[in-house]
């Protein structure tokens, strides 16, 4: 019979509500690695982009990117790193094909200008599969205007999940401007003219990122309600082809500083978690999002942050997936990720997981969630020895059967 801990009992979930409890989740044998010492294993903060049968996996040190194709079960193909100078923002990655799906990865970033003094290029740098070198950057939009503050412009990027092409999302922070957002073929050479994701009256956006939907090719902005009391998520869902699905799911709490993922699930479901704010109690909570009524259902509060000492010590969810009827959510702690499950009515179920770490010293989690729920995870993992200290990644599948036992 499955164990479920009392809703009472919300508070102690984290250290599992019974010894006796079967774990929420599980790590699967076959997908649990880490890897082999390089500059993009050491980096403590990458993107985890699916494209084709693999990830792609890059990320930026301050000169050099680095990158690499991993396939599901964890073999990282390391590719040439090339250099690039500090952006203004960014950079993101993008993956798209010049010839087989995902093999060619697009790093996107602003920079000063060429052409407008005191203006932004939207630029993009395209390293492909095998080639000892990048191809010169090319701009993909026209320059933002001068006197932009650049603390104001946010960017978003990825693939779709079919490896064929890319996207890039950008936008700026300011009343009456929408984000803008760009498909990425081969090369990242596009005739086309940016689209926008609000045409007529633009919200409040914020918190620009890319989202989990079953296509790969989406992103996300939170937007306040008509009373400023809760959030929206906003999100778009683009096809290979350029078609856009946008959905706006209300919430009935607001989101607290822009910690919010989400995930497609069952039957037409979506599935957020997050850190929100109700009335003055701020906690770890989720929503989930049912089509045949078209509504969205917050639960408040799943994890009160006195449970984590205050509201600054909660940990960031780190991504959302659907077990059955349960929400299980991955959250990014410095001790180690830990893997947490909820029936659809916020009571805990199952124990917790914790992901394995040398010294309790992880860095951010990057993860994706699949049509088939499991999560596939990477984070780093401070190690340390006498005075030396290193670094080490981790790569592995996170499974959530439908029911436990």
């Amino acid at each position: 019979m499955t164990k479920t801990c009392s809703g009472v009992l919300v508070a102690f979930v984290l250290a599992g509500c019974g010894s006796d409890a079967p774990p929420g989740a599980a790590v699967a044998k076959d997908v649990n690695v880490k890897f082999d010492d390089s500059p993009l294993v050491r980096l403590q903060d990458v993107s985890l982009i699916r494209a084709g049968d693999s990830f792609t996996l890059a990320g930026y040190d301050g000169s050099q990117v680095h990158w690499g194709r991993l396939s599901l079960d964890g073999k990282l193909t390391l590719e040439p790193s090339f250099a690039m100078a500090q952006p203004v923002v960014g950079p993101v990655f993008a993956a798209t094909m010049k010839t087989s799906p995902g093999d060619q990865l697009v790093a996107i970033a602003f920079v000063n200008s060429s052409t407008v003094s005191g203006g932004y290029d939207l630029v993009a740098t395209v390293h492909t599969l095998g080639a000892a070198a990048p191809a010169a950057p090319i701009v993909l939009a026209p320059p933002l205007p001068a006197g932009t503050d650049p603390t104001t412009v946010q960017l978003a990027a990825g693939a779709a999940v079919s490896g064929v092409v890319g996207y890039v999302a950008w936008g700026i922070r300011v009343p009456g401007i929408s984000v803008s957002y760009l498909l990425l073929p081969a090369d990242a050479i596009t005739t086309a003219a940016p689209s926008k994701m609000f045409d007529d009256s633009v919200p409040e956006w914020d918190c620009l990122a890319p989202s989990v939907r079953p296509a790969g090719l989406g992103f996300s902005v939170v937007t306040p309600d008509s009373a400023n009391a809760a959030s929206n998520f906003e999100t778009a869902e683009i096809d290979d082809a350029g078609n856009p699905i946008f959905m706006t799911y209300q919430l009935t709490v607001a989101v607290v500083s822009c910690r919010i993922v989400g995930s497609a699930a069952s039957s037409g479901r979506y599935v957020m978690a997050l850190q929100g704010i109700e009335s003055d109690s701020t906690a770890i909570d989720f929503a989930i999002y049912y089509p045949d009524s078209g509504s969205v259902t917050t639960q408040h509060p799943v994890l009160p942050a006195a449970l984590f000492g205050d509201p600054m010590s909660m940990p960031r969810p780190a991504w959302v997936s659907s077990a059955g009827g349960d929400v299980v959510i991955g959250l990014a702690r410095t001790a180690g990720p830990q893997v947490v499950r909820y029936s659809y009515n916020g009571i805990p179920h199952g124990s917790t997981l914790t992901l394995r770490s040398a010294n309790g010293h992880t860095g951010p989690v990057a993860a994706w969630v699949g049509a088939d729920a499991a999560a596939y995870v990477t984070y780093s993992d401070q190690v340390k020895s006498g005075s030396s200290t290193t670094f080490q990644r981790y790569f592995m599948r996170i499974d959530s059967p439908a029911s436990l036992p």
